[in-house]
């Protein structure tokens, strides 16, 4: 894959987390959960910012300018970094939650795969620098929903008959 695309393919994955996280946001009925989500939701498209900004920079020529993302936000407030600790005793029939938690993992994988693709087919080393930063801050957004999704399955499978044989 050429640059450019993965530039369009990065940027239309960064739209999608957007969308992704703003959906869940909305569904969501925990106030803690409904705030992280949206708080991901503005970080993916603060990506998709970036990401055009420094496209539109390189492919006129000029120069790459340097990242400005900020540090990932920690969640670290309570034993969940996402829900509230009453949430999980309402875990029965939270199929919605626990589905977006397993699809935002898997989208933040992938775009950090994707970024680390990036960074290796560039030799520019601003760039290879930024797509390096990307994959590892979309790694820490997985980190942080597998750690939600590890706090409540026990909880979760407990609740909900299906998960009991």
């Amino acid at each position: 894959m050429n640059l450019k695309e993965a530039f369009k393919e990065a940027m239309r994955g960064e739209l999608e987390g957007r969308e992704l996280y703003s959906m869940i946001a909305e569904k969501v009925t925990d106030k803690k959960a409904k705030q992280i989500f949206e708080h991901l939701s503005q970080e993916e498209y603060s990506h998709y910012k970036e990401l055009e900004e420094v496209a539109k920079s390189y492919f006129e020529g000029k120069p790459v300018p340097e990242p400005k993302l900020s540090k990932l936000a920690q969640f670290e407030d309570s034993k969940s970094p996402i829900f509230t600790e009453d949430f999980k005793n309402f875990l029965k029939d939270k199929h919605f939650e626990m589905s977006a938690l397993s699809i935002g993992m898997k989208l933040e994988l992938e775009s950090s795969k994707k970024y680390k693709e990036m960074a290796d087919s560039t030799d520019n080393q601003t760039l290879k620098d930024l797509f390096l930063y990307l994959s590892k801050w979309e790694e820490e957004h997985y980190d942080a929903l597998r750690q939600q999704s590890d706090f409540f399955r026990e909880f979760y499978e407990r609740q909900n008959t299906m998960f009991r044989f």
